[in-house]
């Protein structure tokens, strides 16, 4: 499952909030510390998450451990659903 999940992260995270010079590698970044996303960032994943994925993320669940990598976000959602 995480390999139909993971790409569609990365390619809206990449599309949302990477520059199009940045040469930062998504896939094994750390979201937080290279500053890809933020607090608000962090929403806005979680809203495209549940459209996309048709699942609901419970508020203690956005925490920075749940999003610091696509790894984790994938994770995240796999355990939704």
């Amino acid at each position: 499952m995480a390999d139909e999940i993971r790409p569609v992260i990365i390619a809206y995270i990449e599309e949302e909030f990477v520059l199009e010079d940045s040469d930062v590698d998504v896939a094994t970044a750390n979201l937080l510390e290279e500053e890809i996303i933020d607090s608000l960032g962090i929403f806005t994943l979680v809203s495209f998450i549940e459209d996309k994925f048709g699942v609901s993320v419970d508020p203690e669940e956005v925490n920075l451990d749940n999003f610091e990598s696509v790894d984790a976000v994938t994770k995240l959602v796999e355990s939704k659903k």
